[in-house]
C-alpha cells in the first residue's frame, strides 16, 4: 500500500479514542493496516477469526470494524449480521481479496457501510475510514437525541387504565396503522402520540404536530398541503405543507374535529392514497406519512350532525386509544407529581421537593378539572414558589387560592378559576372537620373573620354538622 505521500484532515474529536477493529487472518495485512491508521492517529485492535471479532465488539469500545469476508470459523457476513443485531450503529467495512460485484451488493444489503477490495490503496482506506467515523458520530448523536426525546416524553402511570394504554402503544407502535386518541383536554394525548412515534420504525424521522383548532379555516389547507408562490394573497414564496414535512415520519393532527369539511376531504385522500395536492398547483405528490389524530370532542355526535365525515372517522379510527381523566385514575396523581418535581429539579439543578402526607391527601381527593396539565403546572409553581423542601397542604391551598402572584392568562382561564374554587372548598371543609366544626376556632386557624367563613360556607354549600 502507498501512504507516505497522502495526508487527510481528521478532526480531534474523530481521532480521539477512535478504536478501529481489524478482523482478518492475514497477519501481514493487519500489521500494514495498523501502521497506516496509527500514523494518522487512530487506535486499532486486531483479531484473526470471526469468534474473536464478535468478542472484541462486545466490549463496545470500537467504532468501526474492518472485516474480511472469508474469516476462519464464522465468516465475515455472519459476523456482520450478529454485530448489527446487537448494535445497529456500528459501522462495518467489508474487505476481500476475492471480491466481486455480487459480494459487494450482498454485503451492503446486509448492512455494510462500504466495501474495500484487496489490495487497496491507503488513500481509499483513509477516506473510507474518515467518512465511516463521521457517520458513526451522526448515528450516535441521533441515538442520544432519540433517547433524550423518549425521556422527555416519558409517560408515567400505574393505574390499570394507563397500563392498558401502555399495552396498546406497544402493539400499535411497530405498525403503520392510523390511531385516534380521545380524551379531555390536558389528559396527555400528545404524549401518547409521541410515545407511539418514538417506539416505531419511524422514530428517527420527523414528528410533525398540527393544532387544527389554532389555524384559521382559510389557512388550514395551505398549512397541511403547502402552497406555491402567488397561490393567494400573501403567498410570497413556495411553502412545504405539514404532510410533506412529515414524509417518512408521523403527522399528529391535534383537535382534528376542528377541520373544515373541505380540509377533511383532502386529509382523507392523503391518508387513504398517500396523495397530496399543493395549493396553487394541479400536481399530485406522493407522501409516506403515518397519521395520528386526537380530539376532545365526540366525533360520533359530529357525524350525526354532518359536521364530521363518516368515511374519515372510520379511516382514522382504525385503532382508538382513550385516555381517562385524571380524576378517574387517582393512583397516577402521586407518581405524576413526583415525576414533575424530579424533572424540574434536574432541569434547574436544585434539590427536589417532598410532599407531606397531608399534601398527598389533598392531591388525591381533588378532582383535577385541568387533568395532567393542571397537575404539571401546579408542581411547577410549587417548585418555583415554595421555599421549604417539604410541601404541605397549606402550600397547595395557598397556590390554588390565589395567594401567590398569578399571570393574567391564569386569572382569566375558566379551568383555573374552577380549580381555585374546588381547592378552596376542599380546604375549608378539611379545616372545619379537623376543628370539629367549631366555626370560631376554624376562623382563627384560617386567619379570617367568622363572617367571611360563613359567607364561604354558604357560597360552596358546606353544611355545618355541629353547632358553634
Amino acid at each position: 500500500m502507498r501512504f507516505a505521500s497522502f495526508r487527510t484532515k481528521m478532526t480531534a474529536d474523530m481521532k480521539k479514542a477512535a478504536k478501529i477493529l481489524i478482523g482478518d487472518d492475514d497477519r501481514e495485512l493487519c500489521e500494514s493496516l495498523t501502521d497506516v491508521l496509527a500514523y494518522f492517529g487512530f487506535e486499532t485492535a486486531w483479531v484473526g477469526n470471526g469468534k474473536a471479532a464478535l468478542e472484541a465488539v462486545a466490549d463496545r469500545s470500537c467504532r468501526v470494524v474492518l472485516l474480511d469476508l472469508l474469516l476462519p470459523g464464522v465468516d465475515g457476513l455472519e459476523v456482520m449480521r450478529r454485530i448489527l443485531e446487537t448494535d445497529p450503529t456500528m459501522i462495518i467495512i467489508m474487505m476481500s481479496g476475492h471480491g466481486n460485484i455480487r459480494n459487494a451488493i450482498q454485503a451492503t444489503r446486509l448492512g455494510a457501510y462500504d466495501w474495500l477490495e484487496k489490495p487497496f490503496e491507503s488513500e481509499r482506506l483513509l477516506i473510507t475510514v474518515r467518512n465511516a467515523l463521521e457517520k458513526w458520530t451522526l448515528l450516535r448523536e441521533k441515538t442520544l437525541l432519540l433517547e433524550e426525546a423518549r425521556q422527555r416524553y416519558r409517560m408515567v402511570g400505574t393505574s390499570e387504565p394507563m397500563r392498558e394504554i401502555f399495552r396498546l402503544i406497544d402493539k400499535v407502535a411497530p405498525t403503520n396503522s392510523t390511531v385516534l386518541i380521545s380524551g379531555e383536554s390536558g389528559t396527555g394525548k400528545e404524549l401518547v402520540a409521541r410515545a407511539i412515534h418514538l417506539n416505531s420504525r419511524r422514530a428517527s424521522a420527523p414528528f410533525i404536530k398540527v393544532n387544527c383548532a389554532a389555524i384559521p379555516e382559510t389557512l388550514i389547507e395551505s398549512e397541511l398541503f403547502g402552497h406555491k408562490k402567488g397561490a393567494f394573497t400573501h403567498a410570497v414564496s413556495d411553502r412545504a405543507g405539514k404532510f410533506l414535512q412529515a414524509h417518512g415520519g408521523t403527522l399528529f393532527l391535534d383537535e382534528i374535529g376542528d377541520l373544515s369539511p373541505d380540509a377533511q376531504a383532502k386529509v382523507l385522500r392523503a391518508v387513504e392514497y398517500g396523495e397530496i395536492e399543493t395549493v396553487g398547483t394541479d400536481t399530485t405528490e406522493i407522501v409516506d406519512v403515518r397519521l395520528i389524530a386526537a380530539t376532545n370532542k365526540n366525533l360520533r355526535s359530529m357525524m350525526s350532525e354532518k359536521r364530521f365525515r363518516e368515511d374519515l372517522y372510520h379511516r382514522i379510527n382504525f385503532i382508538n386509544i382513550h385516555i381517562p381523566p385524571l380524576r378517574k385514575r387517582v393512583e397516577d396523581v402521586l407518581p405524576l407529581a413526583r415525576h414533575f418535581l424530579d424533572v424540574y429539579s434536574r432541569e434547574n439543578q436544585l434539590p427536589s421537593r417532598m410532599l407531606t402526607p397531608d399534601a398527598i391527601h389533598v392531591m388525591q381527593t381533588y378532582d383535577w378539572p385541568g387533568n395532567v396539565r393542571e397537575l404539571r403546572h401546579l408542581m411547577e409553581r410549587v417548585f418555583v414558589l415554595v421555599e421549604p423542601l417539604k410541601v404541605t397542604s397549606q402550600h397547595l391551598y395557598d397556590l390554588l387560592a390565589g395567594k401567590r402572584s398569578l399571570s393574567r392568562d391564569e386569572e382569566e382561564d375558566p379551568d383555573y378559576r374552577q380549580a381555585v374554587k374546588a381547592f378552596e372548598k376542599s380546604y375549608i371543609t378539611n379545616q372545619l372537620i379537623s376543628n370539629g366544626w367549631n366555626i370560631s376556632q376554624t376562623a382563627r386557624r384560617m386567619r379570617v373573620a367568622r363572617s367571611m367563613l360563613y359567607k364561604k360556607m354558604d357560597e360552596y354549600g358546606i353544611r355545618q354538622m355541629s353547632s358553634d
